[in-house]
């Protein structure tokens, strides 16, 4: 069973995205980093929506905020790295205490299922 935690980061994440606005901004993230100002020009949105959306997607994880390395003036929207990575359910399967292999009709499996065996 999935970590609780993972779970509700997840949740959040998809909540998040599911605003059709903030996940076009995504989007326009997935191609680079947008200072504020761009991006709410891009989608024609006035400032106090821009920075409501943009806290939304800065609290669920999916972008960070940074100030340009040349002269610390101007800031910019990042996309965080993986960010979109692990949004579906991890599997996790429980180690099995016995393995039972059937070859049939098969040497060369029969072999390779003993040798496994005996390494394990």
């Amino acid at each position: 069973m999935a970590d609780i935690s993972d779970v509700e980061r997840r949740a959040a994440v998809h909540a998040a995205l599911g605003d059709p606005m903030r996940l076009a901004m995504v989007d326009a993230l997935l191609l680079g980093d947008r200072s504020p100002g761009e991006l709410g020009e891009h989608f024609g949105l006035p400032s106090n929506l821009l920075a409501h959306h943009l806290r939304v997607l800065q609290e669920a994880g999916l972008i960070v905020r940074a100030r340009s390395e040349a002269d610390r003036r101007r800031s910019y929207v990042r996309l965080v790295p993986r960010a979109l990575a692990g949004l579906g359910p991890v599997a996790r399967v429980p180690e099995a205490a016995r393995v039972v292999f059937v070859c049939t009709r098969n040497s060369a499996r029969s072999q390779l299922a003993a040798a496994l065996w005996r390494r394990r």
